[in-house]
């Protein structure tokens, strides 16, 4: 079982939860209005396309597998439980270097602006950075 038994599987939940919170935040007050403008969207339009569940639905779920994916790469840099400053800048360095890294040429070839990338990867930083803080936290 090795690294999957150190995992506190009461706290993956919580990431789910928190990348729900700073996507509403991000998505909604902050960015919400440049993000409509990036993709070409109106607010009546959002409003016309109805319920935001499933696609919430589904950002929970893929929020539990970078939890889980977060807390194995804790596990494994032998950071001392509630160092949630450690456990943030492992969420900061992953969302910037893995993730951005990995989804930027996408952009590119999409011919999206930089402002589009920034304004998701910023909401990703934002949530990885919190979700490694309360992983290194709840061990």
């Amino acid at each position: 079982m090795g690294v999957f038994a150190e995992i506190n599987w009461l706290a993956i939940p919580f990431a789910g939860l928190i990348t729900l919170f700073v996507g509403g935040l991000w998505y909604g007050p902050l960015f919400g209005k440049a993000w409509m403008k990036e993709v070409g969207l109106t607010e009546e339009q959002i409003k016309e396309s109805g319920s935001p569940v499933t696609a919430m639905i589904k950002s929970f779920l893929a929020s539990l597998a970078l939890g889980v994916g977060l807390a194995i790469v804790i596990i494994w840099s032998g950071m001392p439980p509630g160092d949630w400053a450690g456990g943030a800048v492992v969420g900061l360095l992953m969302a910037t270097l893995v993730v951005g890294g990995a989804v930027l040429p996408n952009y590119a070839f999409e011919d999206k602006t930089l402002r589009h990338f920034s304004i998701h990867l910023g909401n990703i930083v934002v949530s990885m950075a919190l979700i490694g803080a309360m992983l290194a936290i709840w061990r």
